[in-house]
């Protein structure tokens, strides 16, 4: 038997702020390099939840309010990749904040539009105090890794360069390795029996279809067995007799021919294949381009200094392509990139797309450590602040460039009280985070100054998690209504 309560109003949301409360204290607790981990028991054993998104996971009950902090969380640490703790923690300020100016007579709705028609205004004050600071050393500073870990990523960045990605892989060895790629590189997959891991002066046939029959091309893969030069065929597919005619001369010993299809499927593969035309200097055999197998010629083909294979990862070095042509194609990516920045997924695999079209793509690979066993989440979470910080510049760390921009944010006196409380709502959301990391670091008066001149904080993703908080803050605080069902026993 269940018993059915229908709650609203002030109540309602006096029992939302409770439900949360607990969560809320626990990500605040463990914000900063002096924060505490919240432990709890996973069957017999006890763990550490460190990111304000495990704490979620683990200790929001069923409740409307916590079931929306975790699932807000959960999407912002997948599309964002770092500052869901400071989510929370704005989250909880402005919720609180916002629940004195309703019960002072402010009408939430009108709250809302109030905190909507602000935000020109916070762009102006974000843009007024953020820096292009060109370097790393502050992102990383806050992120309080271990010295090791720090100098890896400083390295694993350095090399990379402005246009190029550092990708983190596991590796079983403890601790901490570079592999660093010059060229075009792509992860792509054998299509014949022989595998060959290595190959000077290669010629390149891209085609962004299957390969059943090479038709007019034939004559043009004999003389490549005749002159002893070395092929590499990108295709989606190979199958028919364009297959047997490669493996017949390959297990001759009459050609050097490898061929490959891209590891991802579908419209990425497309893409991947593209990139490499571009690269290399091939002109792509596809439907959309119009050139066909046909009319190819040995003109039409790309060109490297080598080609190398490991396992299911290729490079290119000193590929051939046109330096404008490889510009343009860049410049389509970023604007993929920017299109994507809400979607990790997507962002992410065009992001490693443009490092490895521009040719600096470095990996790091992160082994178990003893005393540190969320490393590698950690230092994904100071590799997305700095790849931010590189499109939107930093702010002074330490929650100091935030409290600043509420103090801008609250300079204006406006008469009507709803712009006064929105203005106290998105004011106290920003100070938040400074005030947990003040706390932590037992640190009073608790709106003392932190000493943050040496750490910096991605502009952009800042104020992407702000937009979330209040946007989840605002949903909490504009419930009216909830029907809770409880067990009912009789005795």
């Amino acid at each position: 038997m269940t018993a059915v309560r229908i709650i609203s109003g002030k109540p309602l949301q006096a029992e939302l702020a409770d439900d949360l409360a607990p969560v809320l204290r626990a990500i605040a607790a463990k914000l900063g390099p002096d924060g505490r981990a919240a432990l709890y028991t996973l069957g017999a054993r006890v763990r550490r939840a460190t990111t304000g998104t495990e704490i979620a996971r683990h200790f929001c009950a069923d409740g409307t309010s916590e079931v929306l902090l975790r699932e807000a969380l959960v999407s912002a640490d997948r599309d964002l990749g770092d500052g869901t703790s400071r989510m929370a923690v704005m989250t909880g300020a402005a919720l609180a904040t916002g629940r004195r100016s309703v019960a002072a007579g402010v009408h939430p709705s009108r709250l809302i539009r109030s905190v909507d028609g602000l935000r020109p205004e916070i762009t102006r004050h974000f843009a007024a105090v953020t820096q292009d600071t060109g370097n790393n050393e502050g992102i990383l500073a806050a992120a309080a890794l271990p010295p090791d870990a720090t100098d890896a990523l400083h390295r694993a960045l350095e090399l990379a360069g402005s246009e190029g990605h550092v990708e983190l892989s596991d590796q079983p060895e403890p601790g901490l390795r570079l592999d660093h790629v010059e060229g075009f590189s792509a992860d792509m997959e054998p299509l014949l029996s022989g595998v060959l891991t290595h190959m000077d002066a290669v010629h390149v046939l891209v085609v962004n279809d299957i390969l059943t029959d090479f038709k007019r091309l034939a004559p043009v893969i004999e003389g490549f067995a005749q002159s002893g030069k070395s092929l590499l065929i990108a295709a989606r597919g190979l199958e028919g007799a364009a297959k047997q005619l490669l493996e017949r001369n390959r297990q001759a010993g009459v050609l050097r021919v490898a061929a490959i299809t891209p590891r991802d499927k579908g419209p990425r593969a497309a893409e991947i294949l593209r990139d490499l035309a571009v690269a290399t200097g091939a002109t792509l055999v596809d439907d959309e381009t119009g050139q066909t197998l046909d009319t190819l010629t040995p003109e039409h083909l790309g060109a490297a200094e080598a080609f190398r294979r490991s396992g299911d990862h290729v490079t290119f070095s000193a590929p051939a392509g046109d330096a404008a042509a490889i510009a343009l194609r860049l410049q389509d990516i970023a604007h993929e990139i920017e299109r994507n920045r809400y979607l990790a997924l997507d962002r992410e695999h065009a992001q490693r797309r443009y490092a490895r079209l521009s040719g600096r793509w470095v990996e790091l690979f992160i082994g178990p450590h003893r005393t540190e066993p969320d490393l590698r989440a950690r230092m994904a979470r100071a590799l997305a602040s700095v790849r931010s910080a590189r499109t939107g510049g930093t702010l002074t760390g330490g929650g100091v460039g935030l409290t600043e921009i509420a103090a801008r944010l609250e300079a204006e006196r406006p008469s009507d009280p709803t712009d006064r409380a929105a203005r106290a709502l998105v004011g106290e959301a920003l100070r938040a985070t400074g005030r947990a990391l003040r706390r932590n670091a037992g640190l009073e008066p608790l709106d003392g100054v932190l000493p943050a001149d040496s750490v910096r904080d991605p502009a952009r993703l800042s104020r992407d998690v702000l937009d979330l908080a209040l946007s989840l803050a605002l949903r909490i605080l504009t419930l009216e209504t909830a029907v809770l069902r409880t067990p009912h026993h009789s005795h």
